[in-house]
């Protein structure tokens, strides 16, 4: 179930402080192994087209933020059954962690063998499929004041597959920069933790703490500058995570505002992927090809640092998770207005980087401008 009885509201209290420090202990005590058998088998992440680091990374974090995250959620889940007599999470819950799964093990394979783009992309849908399968994609939307409660019917699992392929990858192109994904991720949870917990989406806030803790553990060794990337075995993983908060709370009350609160907390990758693939079919190459024109990219272009670009990405995501969490202060129409005000401004901010006079550099094969 997501929802809580009113007895459970005391959990609130308790657990996510429990399980926060649990996940950032385990995830915490895990990285420093995974960097000794990094560096000793020589897996570090080379430099490419995309990615702005030099020299020799390990890259294989992910592995400790996904054994953080099942651990700690697994322990969650045992200590809810035998101390409290909960009943364990239905089939398709397991059905969700095992695609989640599917998603981590595919970036770690990725990360080892460098598997094509087109490969990924399949087995990606595959597995956002067998999420909509068993129950788990958007079923009505609504933009409270504007436009009425909507049934999707028939396009509800169609948009929650190519929601969930695209916000993973989303966040699997914003991983070029130290601690960027991570930080990114960390805020999109806590915002999901306060939305759900209001609402009393147990599970779903649960998952969204078990989030939040396991990436804030592998932060501690991944901010600038960095000892370890969480190669694509982390960033998919943590895209994936996102992209299901939303639709594992679709069915709970409420659920008609969560594309729209999903897509305004995950504003600035989505911005990123769609002006990527823009760009790509201007210069008719593969959408598949890495370039460094992406929002950090561009930041750091005008002369930001590395911190700096940090600290406005991060405000900026934090800003805008504060706008959804106000709806339940302003009112329905007004915090649906303010939610479509700030994609209005941040499509704004993309369009001025996009013209802004920048430095010269070589950023592809062949300078394109």
């Amino acid at each position: 179930s997501l929802a809580i009885s009113g007895g459970d509201w005391s959990v609130f209290f308790t657990r996510p402080i429990s399980l926060s420090f649990l996940l950032f202990t385990v995830a915490a005590v895990l990285i420093p192994l995974i960097l000794r058998a990094a560096r000793s088998r020589g897996l570090y992440d080379r430099p490419n087209e995309r990615k702005i680091h030099s020299g020799k990374i390990p890259r294989l974090g992910g592995i400790g933020i996904f054994w953080g995250f099942i651990v700690a959620l697994m322990s969650t889940i045992l200590m809810a059954r035998f101390r409290r007599g909960d009943s364990f999470p239905e089939f398709r819950f397991w059905a969700l962690l095992a695609a989640g799964a599917g998603f981590h093990f595919l970036g770690l394979v990725d990360d080892l063998r460098n598997l094509g783009g087109r490969v990924k992309m399949f087995v990606q849908f595959l597995l956002a499929a067998v999420v909509v399968g068993v129950g788990y994609y958007f079923k009505t939307f609504e933009i409270p004041g504007i436009l009425g409660r909507v049934e999707l019917g028939w396009l509800g699992p169609v948009v929650s597959v190519f929601w969930i392929v695209g916000i993973s990858n989303a966040f699997n192109l914003l991983d070029g920069m130290d601690g960027m994904t991570g930080g990114v991720s960390f805020i999109a949870f806590g915002i999901w933790a306060a939305f759900y917990m209001k609402s009393g989406g147990y599970l779903c806030t649960i998952m969204a703490i078990a989030g939040s803790g396991a990436v804030l553990g592998f932060l501690f060794y991944n901010f600038p500058p960095a000892s370890i990337f969480m190669g694509d075995s982390g960033s998919l993983l943590l895209g994936y995570l996102v992209a299901i908060l939303p639709v594992l709370g679709s069915d709970a009350p409420g659920g008609e505002w969560n594309i729209m609160a999903a897509v305004t907390i995950c504003l600035l990758p989505i911005l990123d992927t769609l002006t990527s693939i823009l760009r790509r079919w201007r210069w008719n190459v593969s959408f598949f090809t890495p370039d460094k024109y992406h929002l950090h990219h561009k930041l750091l272009n005008l002369g930001f640092s590395n911190r700096q670009v940090l600290a406005y990405i991060y405000s900026s995501c934090a800003i805008l998770g504060a706008v959804v969490l106000s709806t339940s202060y302003v009112g329905d129409r007004i915090g649906s207005l303010l939610m479509m005000g700030g994609w209005f401004l941040g499509a704004l901010l993309f369009v001025l980087l996009h013209f802004l006079k920048k430095k010269k550099v070589r950023l592809m094969d062949g300078d394109k401008s």
